[in-house]
């Protein structure tokens, strides 16, 4: 299971629905702007400024226009941190138009969606068709590390971009430990996966075992898994009822 994901899914035909100093525009040939200007343009509005030396960024395309956007995270603590996204403005600089207290492990923006097949066009003669078929609203996942004493907890966020904000679609745990007093170890293990068509589901299994607190295998009997349907309705997953 990786600790940190943001993965593109596409439904087509579906519309999912300190001090502040003023940062330089980037030039056209700019690749990418540095770390002081994105972190300029983070405190320009945050409720949690990046009070750091440093911050992580990607420049990815998150939406269905032309422009980069920029997705930014700091990690204050291991189980403590701020997810930034950022839109750019006509004058090529940057404003910041979503906010998470996320604690994301790392930014991956791309990872291989099985369920999207894109060849290269020697190879592929369909190639330009499959692409225009394929484009649609994004969906992407962000995995937020959180906890405490005894307890580390791994959740997936599901998310897009509608009209320059950002849309949480669902939410669900992948990973939770816990100990308790007495020396019990319980751990819970979770799995999605989303069906696209006309109305797009999500299945959501969940395991619940007590492990040994010494070895961490899990104790027999004390396993158990149920599973949850969930189907897209006004923009979010909803249980199907």
């Amino acid at each position: 299971m990786l600790v940190r994901r943001l993965l593109f899914f596409t439904f087509t035909g579906l519309a999912l629905p300190c001090l502040v100093h003023a940062a330089a525009p980037l030039s056209p040939a700019s690749v990418s702007p540095t770390p002081e200007q994105v972190i300029n343009w983070i405190n320009a509005s945050a409720h949690d400024p990046v009070d750091l030396p440093h911050v992580d960024f990607e420049l990815v395309n998150l939406d269905e226009d032309a422009d980069l956007e920029i997705i930014a995270k700091q990690n204050a603590s291991v189980h403590i941190g701020t997810f930034y996204v950022l839109d750019q403005k006509p004058d090529r600089t940057y404003s910041l138009i979503a906010e998470k207290r996320w604690n994301v492990p790392q930014l991956q923006p791309e990872r291989w969606d099985y369920a999207q097949e894109v060849n290269h066009p020697e190879l592929d003669p369909y190639y330009l068709d499959s692409r225009i078929e394929l484009t649609g609203t994004r969906l992407l996942e962000t995995v937020d590390h959180t906890g405490g004493t005894g307890l580390s907890v791994y959740e997936a966020h599901l998310w897009y971009l509608e009209k320059g904000k950002l849309v949480e679609a669902w939410s669900g745990l992948l990973k939770q430990t816990s100990s308790v007093p007495g020396g019990q170890l319980f751990q819970t293990l979770g799995s999605y996966q989303i069906i696209s068509g006309e109305i797009p589901q999500l299945y959501y299994w969940t395991t619940e075992q007590e492990l040994d607190p010494d070895s961490g295998i899990p104790l027999p009997g004390k396993t158990a898994t149920k599973l949850v349907v969930y189907q897209f309705d006004q923009g979010v997953f909803t249980p199907v009822p």
